[in-house]
């Protein structure tokens, strides 16, 4: 797409209000980024203290997704997360 000015712009068919961590999260899950990535996003949206304690919590709601999507490939992940957190 393109704005008035012919200039490209992207629209995110999936976006999110929610915390920044859970995006961070996600590119975790799935391959992540090059270190420089996370040092600058680092840089600038600093981690909070318990980031890595609750970054599975976070990575749940997009492992259920590819659940109901491409199916039990990723139902020992969400078994996991879920036996992790459970009270």
């Amino acid at each position: 797409m393109s704005d008035s000015k012919g200039e490209p712009v992207l629209i995110d068919p999936a976006i999110l209000y929610g915390h920044s961590e859970m995006d961070l999260a996600f590119t975790e899950r799935f391959g992540g980024y090059s270190p420089s990535f996370y040092e600058a996003y680092t840089y600038y949206r600093p981690l909070g203290q318990d980031y890595e304690d609750r970054k599975e919590l976070y990575q749940l709601f997009y492992l259920i997704v590819h659940l109901n999507l491409f199916g039990q490939g990723y139902g020992s992940s969400v078994d996991r997360v879920l036996l992790r957190f459970q009270s």
